[in-house]
């Protein structure tokens, strides 16, 4: 594991520093806090960092904007199926496999190792990206995966405006300790129920949607 997150964080940093100018061009990045004494873009390790998915382009966003933070984001199949080249560079980026439609869920217990050895992991809990410009529903893996590692989660909002003359818009949440939404402390992660996972789900669309809100009051947008 240690020799697998060096390499990831030496290959990261190279990607980072060829990456960086034509990034910076590409995305001119502007970022909001909702509470600047809480947030920064040092990211706490171990954390999740959560956001919405707006482009397949968030992924290299998120390199830029969050220069000296090594996330090891997790990737659905579809992008491992692109080619035996493009697989490899997910790999040595450090993405954690999702095979989506496989009912494998091998990528929990990889998460939860990564944030044990106080990695950060990036997940977009929609899963997909949105349809018709809709945010889609969120699935349970970031709950399941929080609370079995017992993290904070980062909240995160981009807006998607990306382009030469555009400029994205990225709003950092306060962090999220789920362990103070549960309805009973006590009770085993094992042991919580579907209905209460999909609570805290939900709990946490909302808090991207907060955000969502806040971006658009900051740009103007209603």
């Amino acid at each position: 594991m240690k020799e697998e997150e060096s390499f990831s964080r030496l290959f990261l940093g190279f990607v980072k520093f060829t990456g960086f100018l034509p990034g910076l061009l590409l995305f001119k990045p502007k970022i909001y806090y909702v509470n600047k004494k809480a947030q920064s873009r040092k990211l706490p390790r171990p954390c999740i960092f959560m956001s919405n998915h707006k482009s397949l382009m968030d992924f290299a966003l998120y390199l830029i904007a969050f220069p000296f933070a090594s996330i090891r984001f997790l990737m659905a199949e579809v992008l491992y199926n692109k080619g035996k080249f493009f697989s490899k560079f997910l790999y040595w980026l450090g993405g954690i496999r999702v095979d989506r439609d496989a009912y494998n869920f091998d990528f929990v217990d990889k998460s939860v190792d990564c944030l044990s050895s106080g990695q950060v992991v990036g997940i977009f809990p929609e899963g997909r990206l949105p349809i018709q410009g809709k945010m889609s529903p969120f699935r349970p893996s970031t709950v399941v995966i929080a609370l079995k590692a017992n993290v904070p989660i980062i909240p995160v909002y981009t807006d998607g405006n990306y382009g030469i003359t555009k400029r994205a818009h990225i709003t950092i949440g306060e962090p999220i300790n789920l362990t103070d939404y549960l309805a009973e402390k006590d009770v085993p992660v094992d042991k919580i129920s579907r209905e209460e996972i999909s609570r805290l789900n939900d709990i946490l669309k909302d808090k991207i949607l907060e955000l969502k809100a806040f971006s658009e009051e900051k740009n103007g947008k209603k």
